[in-house]
């Protein structure tokens, strides 16, 4: 029997959701803490990836990987390493999501090199799974998906998807979505880094249909450094510095939302400087562990305290702009304030110049939304946290 792509859609949107309030009552009951984290190498084995004149993708992900790994046993001894793979081996796109499911993974990274058809493209880019409206990332997943037809019966581990269609894009998406606000906020942090480390080009956050992220029930990434296909960033991403380069940001980023996540300890930073050793910053969890890149926002907010610090609870971040009655804001629909900061939409609550009553209303509207966490403005340009109490002593 023949069934439409409308009713299988409406039948697989109706069962995914039923399966999403699982996952996020699961996420929710979670003690809130990282102790497992699974690195991907994209690609390998058969299965090159992206090949520039000199470099395969496979090998640079690997290599990055492992970089990355090494990095966080030395500095985070307490936390579980899983690579999904640490040879060159092919490795089925819903197996790597399934070995960070079994592992009970609090956080998946994928690692990628970027290419495109002309060699004039540049820069970073960093995604969170979910549907792109515009279409704009479809060639982008489209190619990374494309790694299935190197699988033995793909046909059936990936039934009804069908590359390209928006209607698979929507189903897979559905269960990512309990996780797409601590997605966005890791991918914010590894864009940050990109940023501050590097001189390559900024492309931002992004939304698309990576089946690589929508078997993973938990926070996750896929991260694009640099384009193979550009001469300029392939002999760069493919140097030893390129990759420890690589490698060190998304440590960096690590510890930032290991630190944001857990509300303690102290974030540590390497730099080109440290090599392998890194020299923790000063800032506690509670001061530090809140900043947000000092960047100015898009849509102008109200010093509604005449020009002096204010402490604001962000709830919810995405890519694209959230409807104003998106169950993501929990009890507070009708109560947040949106802010484009660095071209992701942002969303608060509350709004006051005491430190003290912010992180009660910090832990007022944790017990809705887990992940909620302080800003500090300045008038309308984010501060850290540690910086605005320093300025109010």
């Amino acid at each position: 029997m023949k069934v439409s792509s409308l009713t299988f859609l409406t039948v697989s949107v109706v069962f995914l959701s039923l399966f999403g309030v699982v996952i996020t009552a699961n996420a929710q009951k979670k003690e809130i803490g990282i102790n497992t984290v699974v690195i991907d190498a994209g690609h390998g084995g058969r299965d090159a990836g992206a090949v520039g004149r000199i470099y395969k993708e496979k090998d640079i992900n690997l290599d990055v990987a492992l970089r990355l790994g090494k990095m966080i046993g030395q500095k985070y001894p307490d936390v579980k390493v899983v690579y999904t793979r640490k040879t060159d081996v092919l490795i089925p796109l819903n197996e790597r999501g399934n070995i960070a499911n079994k592992a009970g993974a609090d956080l998946f990274i994928s690692i990628h090199i970027n290419s495109n058809k002309s060699s004039a493209p540049s820069g970073t880019s960093t995604y969170v799974m979910g549907v792109d409206k515009a279409g704009k990332n479809l060639d982008v997943a489209m190619k990374e998906n494309d790694v299935i037809s190197y699988e033995d019966d793909y046909s059936t581990k990936y039934q009804g998807y069908v590359p390209g269609s928006p209607e698979s894009f929507i189903i897979f998406s559905l269960i990512q979505s309990a996780y797409l606000s601590q997605s966005c906020t890791f991918a914010d942090m590894v864009q940050k880094q990109f940023a501050s480390q590097t001189k390559m080009q900024n492309r931002g956050v992004h939304q698309a249909g990576f089946l690589v992220l929508w078997s993973a029930a938990m926070p996750s990434i896929l991260a694009e450094f640099g384009f193979i296909s550009n001469p300029a960033e392939e002999k760069f991403v493919g140097s030893d510095k390129g990759r420890e380069t690589y490698a060190r940001c998304l440590f960096n980023a690590f510890s930032e939302y290991k630190v944001r996540s857990e509300g303690r300890g102290t974030r540590i930073v390497l730099s080109d400087d440290d090599g392998d050793d890194s020299q923790p910053r000063n800032d506690s969890a509670a001061d530090f562990a809140r900043d947000e890149p000092e960047t100015a926002a898009t849509e102008s907010v109200a010093d509604d305290s005449g020009g002096e610090i204010v402490y604001r609870v962000q709830v919810a971040s995405a890519p694209q702009k959230l409807p104003k009655n998106s169950s993501r804001f929990g009890p507070y629909r009708g109560e947040v304030q949106e802010i484009v900061i660095g071209g992701t939409y942002k969303y608060f609550v509350g709004g006051t110049s005491s430190y003290h009553e912010a992180l009660s209303l910090q832990t007022q509207v944790r017990k809705s939304i887990r992940d909620a966490f302080l800003v500090a403005f300045d008038g309308d340009k984010t501060i850290p946290v540690g910086e605005a109490r320093r300025r109010q002593q």
